[in-house]
């Protein structure tokens, strides 16, 4: 696809830079919410944009547009050029062939697109009717939503790169409120998938009910520390949280914990954490990144030791290793780096036998606040929290909101135990809950 397009800003630009390589995007996206039965909001939309990275004398510059035609595509290609000459970054740039991935995974269902909207539409309005049928202290559902999308992404260069990517995805999510004794309380569930036969809006409903009922009658957390487990959508919100350490970019800028501790013990044994951009079940899969350079399954964290970070080609060369394959940029911005399908890999406990390892436990299964109180470079987290007071390997009673605080790099070392139960958030982080050891709690 594309092809003249990429034709005419090759030719124009084979003469005028040293190298240069085209970033496609291309894509459309669909959502419904309803309320009360209605179509509460309706949104389709329509995205397309092509972005040129050029070298020109050992300078990078970058131009994008989103107007397609042939004095466009030359205008960004002298855009970048003059971009080019006032760069103060002196990274060295060098594109290459890339060898491809032999595997090549499937990402793209045609029966998926083939859904029509009605279907669609019905399957939110069940979300809404199931929750509120389930149980009567549900006095509202501020969430009955269903999304997809479609996208498709092409990259090459001048040294005959040329890589395209089609990739298709459907979401829906329920929030249900609850309320008694003027105990409020909210509970959300998801799922997301690439067969539309999968969603069960009945049983999604019930779930995010008895996530939010499963709350009231609260009694205060104590104050002071105690044995965790985050549940698993959890535990990988924190996963996702503090993703920007293991990048190289930030490690060689400074702004990274993991600085300088490569082939170091920086979490408990129990603990392996892969970036994987092949993961047959993540929605970040692919087989090649933003630079065209193929994903692999990159064991960062194994078995507590700490292997490698995520690079680029630019940042693999500055410490002389190979990319491994999470060069990201969208066809609008320059070249960085980012997490695929990033996780805790799961362990070998039933997540009842967590609760069994200590006396008393809190289970935490929400979490507020994480981009404010939770500080990427120091590892250190404040969060405010909901959840379970276990005792005797028996849930005892919902907890009033509470803050739970730590450093990351800490929890990590304290992992007692993990569960079995490993699963992908929406943004395709993933893992199971976890048992730490000892947290600060604030009641």
């Amino acid at each position: 696809m594309y092809n003249k397009e990429f034709q005419t800003i090759f030719t124009y630009a084979k003469d005028k830079t040293d190298e240069t390589e085209i970033l496609l995007s291309a894509g459309n996206s669909f959502s419904v919410k309803i309320n009360k039965q209605n179509v509460e909001s309706f949104n389709y939309s329509d995205s397309k944009g092509i972005g040129v990275r050029v070298i020109k004398n050992g300078k990078v510059g970058y131009a994008y547009t989103e107007k397609f035609d042939e004095e466009t595509f030359k205008n960004i290609v002298d855009e970048a050029i003059e971009n080019a000459e006032y760069t103060e970054d002196d990274d060295v740039v060098i594109m290459e062939k890339y060898p491809e991935n032999t595997d090549s995974p499937n990402v793209y269902s045609k029966e998926l697109d083939k859904v029509d909207v009605l279907e669609k539409i019905q399957l939110a309005k069940d979300l809404e009717k199931y929750a509120k049928e389930t149980d009567k202290r549900v006095f509202n559902v501020p969430f009955a939503v269903f999304g997809d999308g479609k996208s498709y992404s092409r990259v090459a260069n001048s040294k005959g790169l040329d890589r395209e990517d089609t990739q298709n995805y459907a979401y829906a999510y329920v929030g249900a409120l609850s309320e008694e004794k003027d105990d409020k309380r909210m509970g959300i569930e998801f799922h997301i998938t690439r067969n539309f036969g999968e969603f069960n809006a009945k049983k999604m409903a019930e779930e995010s009910v008895k996530k939010s009922t499963d709350l009231l009658n609260s009694k205060p957390a104590e104050t002071g520390k105690s044995a965790v487990v985050f549940n698993n959508e959890m535990m990988a919100a924190m996963l996702a949280t503090f993703s920007g350490i293991f990048n190289a970019k930030s490690v060689q800028e400074g702004r990274s914990l993991l600085k300088g501790k490569i082939g170091q013990k920086i979490a408990n044994n129990k603990v392996t954490i892969i970036d994987d951009g092949l993961h047959p079940d993540g929605f970040s899969t692919s087989a090649f990144d933003n630079e065209g350079y193929p994903t692999e399954r990159t064991v960062l964290i194994e078995n507590g030791v700490l292997k490698t970070y995520l690079h680029n080609t630019i940042t693999a060369r500055k410490d002389g290793v190979k990319s491994t394959g999470n060069g990201s940029r969208g066809y609008k911005g320059t070249l960085n780096i980012s997490t695929s399908n990033f996780l805790i890999e799961a362990g070998e406990h039933k997540e009842a036998d967590l609760f069994t390892k200590h006396d008393k436990i809190i289970e935490i299964v929400s979490l507020q606040g994480m981009h404010s109180g939770a500080n990427p470079i120091s590892g250190d987290f404040s969060l405010g929290a909901q959840g379970f007071l276990w005792e005797n390997g028996k849930r005892q009673h919902s907890l009033k909101p509470f803050t739970v605080s730590g450093n990351f790099l800490q929890m990590l070392s304290g992992v007692e135990a993990i569960a079995d139960n490993f699963k992908f958030d929406m943004s395709s982080n993933g893992a199971p809950s976890i048992l730490i050891n000892e947290l600060n709690i604030s009641g």
